[in-house]
């Protein structure tokens, strides 16, 4: 009996490590949403550090994420040592990312928004910064590529106005034959009461594909803390896109220690794996 304890033991453990590595399947495009919360670490007031740019970046290397949408970012905050938050976590992954910048408001000097990363061996073929509404105004940053669209976004707190941008970004998309996803924090739910508040508008162009399981912000117990997704537009060329694996990224492993990513920020990272 002792026998098959250790024997189970080692198994869960193996399984544990292997839940917490998150390997990408050959070909695979692995499309990841993750708010940074600044960088100032998971709680508030926080702390602008390099350390914890650092941190962030670790997780998105360690993931091999090819497109990152990533919100609450600032460029060239005084008060915040005049960084361009997107470049420096790009810069810190080791990784060849390139910063696409989507400047939303006016902050201390510079400007706060959300941006993507693309790793170089996808090439870009252009970018549009998409205006939308919000008490804070907001932007979504779309990217085309050769095969595929790309928007990353951050939506208002603002009910009636998170619905007008999503009609926006869903109108401009409604004629698009090839595949789009939309990945960012819809400050929405699909498990709110009615279904939500802008997700009603979401649906009717485009289909969850991203892990619905817990919440997407750290020690929240309700049921209705599932703010962060990816979507795919629903038109004819969805049906080619094969989902592959999704998982809302609680614990990685990286260089053999565990870590819990809801120290890092105040939402936990959330991936896709796809094939076109």
């Amino acid at each position: 009996m002792k026998k098959y304890i250790i024997a189970l033991g080692v198994l869960c453990l193996c399984l544990e490590l292997v839940a917490q590595s998150y390997p990408k399947k050959k070909n695979a495009i692995r499309i990841l949403t993750y708010n940074t919360h600044y960088c100032k670490g998971a709680s508030d007031p926080g702390e602008i550090a390099k350390e914890n740019i650092e941190h962030l970046a670790q997780i998105i290397k360690t993931l091999d994420a090819d497109i990152v949408a990533l919100q609450e970012l600032d460029s060239a905050s005084v008060g915040r040592g005049n960084r361009y938050l997107l470049k420096d976590i790009a810069d810190a992954t080791g990784c060849k990312y390139i910063p696409v910048y989507g400047n939303a408001a006016p902050f201390d000097g510079g400007s706060i928004g959300c941006g993507v990363l693309v790793k170089k061996k996808h090439p870009i073929q252009s970018t549009e910064v998409i205006p939308l509404p919000g008490d804070e105004p907001r932007v979504a940053v779309k990217i085309d590529f050769k095969h595929f669209v790309f928007i990353g976004t951050h939506f208002d707190l603002n009910d009636e106005k998170r619905k007008e941008g999503a009609a926006i970004v869903c109108h401009l998309m409604k004629d698009e034959e090839r595949p789009v996803f939309l990945a960012g924090d819809l400050n929405d739910s699909h498990r709110w009461a009615k279904g939500g508040i802008a997700f009603p508008v979401w649906r009717k162009q485009f289909k969850i594909i991203s892990d619905i399981n817990g919440n997407s912000i750290p020690r929240r117990t309700d049921d209705g803390a599932l703010i962060d997704y990816v979507l795919l537009l629903d038109n004819q060329k969805a049906s080619e896109v094969k989902i592959c694996q999704s998982s809302t990224v609680r614990t990685l492993s990286i260089d053999g220690k565990t870590v819990d990513t809801g120290t890092v920020s105040d939402h936990y990272p959330i991936f896709v794996d796809v094939k076109l």
